[in-house]
């Protein structure tokens, strides 16, 4: 069995800021034509680092719920240190049951590497509650590109990952009554994960040190990395509409 690194810890090595995160999050702004005023809600936040970089780019309104209350709490300490607590805000909450009323944020975003053991289905039908009619749902989501091999499918839920097919994750979205999907590669060519096994162990030591290097090191992390590389597994961007009628 891999070494079971948390999902804050997972997500540090999985979407480094510099040569992953942040274009990523760029793209994603793009996607949901962020500007100042908007309610935005991330999911899945971790330590914060994308709701803080959201904020401070286009100074409006963000909320980051997780389910890991440690990484909420280095997410708060964060924010008071940068001085962006009054527009960035967290609080620990299970992504299958949101702490919001209905219809409620400009755009959600959710991100499912940073969610171990969340159904995807319930976590996209909450998405879609506490969205606005009309307004952007986005989710960052691992995914087969074609129909896996049973034995990959269970050494990634070692990881604590649960890729679905797109067609599987479009319906997820369906379920919560966004429409009018398009999908789009989030990092081309396995780049989400790092080629050389050098920099994989960096990542791992920065993540979690010497936990972090022994689990990047396990049969389980390399089927992620050689199923990345062969084109198997993908990381997309889903974004959609809330439909207005529900």
């Amino acid at each position: 069995m891999a070494i079971r690194l948390s999902p804050t810890e997972l997500l540090a090595v999985l979407q480094p800021w510099a040569d992953v995160a942040q274009p990523i999050h760029r793209r994603l702004a793009q996607l949901a034509e962020a500007e100042p005023g908007q309610e935005v809600l991330w999911v899945g936040c971790g330590s914060g680092r994308s709701v803080l970089w959201w904020a401070e780019r286009f100074g409006t309104r963000v909320e980051g719920v997780d389910p890991d209350q440690q990484a909420i709490e280095a997410a708060e300490k964060t924010a008071r240190a940068v001085g962006l607590q009054k527009i960035a805000t967290f609080q620990t909450a299970d992504p299958r049951d949101l702490p919001h009323e209905d219809k409620v944020f400009d755009v959600v975003i959710t991100n499912l590497l940073a969610l171990h053991g969340s159904d995807g289905a319930e976590v996209m039908k909450e998405a879609g509650r506490v969205a606005r009619p009309m307004s952007t749902v986005m989710a960052l989501v691992p995914t087969w590109l074609s129909t896996p091999d049973p034995e990959d499918a269970r050494q990634l839920k070692e990881l604590g990952l649960e890729p679905h097919l797109l067609v599987e994750w479009k319906s997820f979205f369906r379920g919560g009554e966004v429409v009018e999907l398009s999908v789009e590669e989030a990092a081309q060519d396995g780049g989400w994960i790092s080629h050389g096994g050098l920099g994989l162990v960096v990542r791992g030591w920065r993540a979690a040190r010497w936990k972090g290097v022994r689990a990047v090191l396990s049969p389980e992390f390399r089927t992620l990395r050689s199923l990345a590389e062969k084109r198997v597994l993908g990381l997309s961007i889903i974004k959609g509409t809330r439909w207005p009628h529900t």
